[in-house]
């Protein structure tokens, strides 16, 4: 009865335009590996975590073509905040990178981190919303680092940061 079901259904013209149509999906498209490193890096917030010295949140960064991770606390979400260590952090050390891969986060969205990237004559491009994938070489590196969070429960995450980074960076890939 089933099967019968199924073919009456199939050729029912009615039923056929009243279905409801699935939308084709685009594959996603791999980023290009930059020429050099410290060009391109991705960036994402990690949080919130329990609070440690004042700090709720990491702000992660990974060069694309390196893999280099950097991991800062922050204590709070703001564009402002995000700017400065991304400056103090990263910038101060590798250079200005040409791309800026992030989510759509509203800080990352708001008018300051706009007029930041544009002051730097950096590119931002962003990921598919809802879709954590399309940032996949940042995710993977949170998942590394919670799990390395989570193994030192009862201490302050915040001053295990560097040592969590160092096993990361050193671990073979």
């Amino acid at each position: 009865m089933k099967y019968q079901i199924k073919q009456w259904v199939r050729c029912c013209e009615s039923c056929q335009r009243s279905k409801i149509q699935r939308h084709t999906k685009t594959p996603l498209g791999p980023f290009s590996l930059p020429d050099a490193r410290f060009t391109h890096i991705h960036i994402d917030i990690v949080g919130p975590l329990p609070p440690s010295e004042g700090q709720i949140y990491l702000l992660t960064i990974i060069d694309r073509f390196s893999k280099w991770p950097e991991a800062i606390p922050i204590p709070d979400m703001r564009a402002k905040t995000i700017c400065r260590e991304i400056f103090d952090t990263w910038i101060s050390r590798f250079g200005c990178p040409s791309v800026v891969t992030s989510d759509q986060g509203s800080q990352l969205r708001s008018s300051m981190f706009v007029e930041f990237t544009r002051m730097l004559g950096t590119q931002k491009i962003k990921t598919t919303l809802y879709h954590p994938i399309s940032n996949g070489i940042v995710e993977l590196f949170h998942r590394h680092l919670k799990s390395a969070i989570k193994a030192h429960e009862n201490e302050k995450w915040s001053e295990l940061i560097p040592i969590i980074l160092l096993g990361i960076r050193t671990a073979v890939k």
